[in-house]
């Protein structure tokens, strides 16, 4: 009988959290960011002349998280590149972080969404090398 009570209790916790409910509305891998919304979708592959630099957007709409925070991860080949922490201020609530990749660092390359220590979204794209 407890552990019919406790298992009830948490998956009450689970279901009425506040952060349970957050989720990625939106998200872009985008050239640059206007108003907060993205401009130019790369998709998923981003080409980058050889000795050069690309400043590469991560867009992401989120809801049901306001006052808190979400953090976007930058992975290279799996190597955490950046991290950066953004405010959120509302329950819908556009904001992006943004990345300059050389060209020598071409190969695969991941954005996660983290809110403390739940992943919300995992993206992937390939950086290509032009010659």
């Amino acid at each position: 009988m407890k552990k019919i009570i406790v298992l009830g209790l948490l998956l009450n916790i689970l279901l009425f959290s506040s952060n349970s409910m957050a989720k990625v509305v939106r998200h872009q891998l985008a050239q640059s960011i206007e108003q907060r919304e993205p401009i130019g979708d790369y998709a998923a592959n981003v080409k980058v002349k050889a000795g050069e630099l690309k400043k590469v957007f991560f867009f992401t709409q989120i809801t049901d998280l306001a006052n808190t925070q979400i953090t976007h991860r930058w992975f290279y080949q799996g190597q955490e590149k950046a991290v950066v922490t953004l405010n959120i201020g509302s329950d819908n609530w556009r904001t992006y972080s943004s990345k300059m990749i050389p060209s020598y660092w071409s190969g695969t390359w991941q954005v996660q969404v983290w809110q403390e220590d739940k992943l919300l979204l995992s993206s992937e794209f390939t950086v290509t090398q032009e010659p």
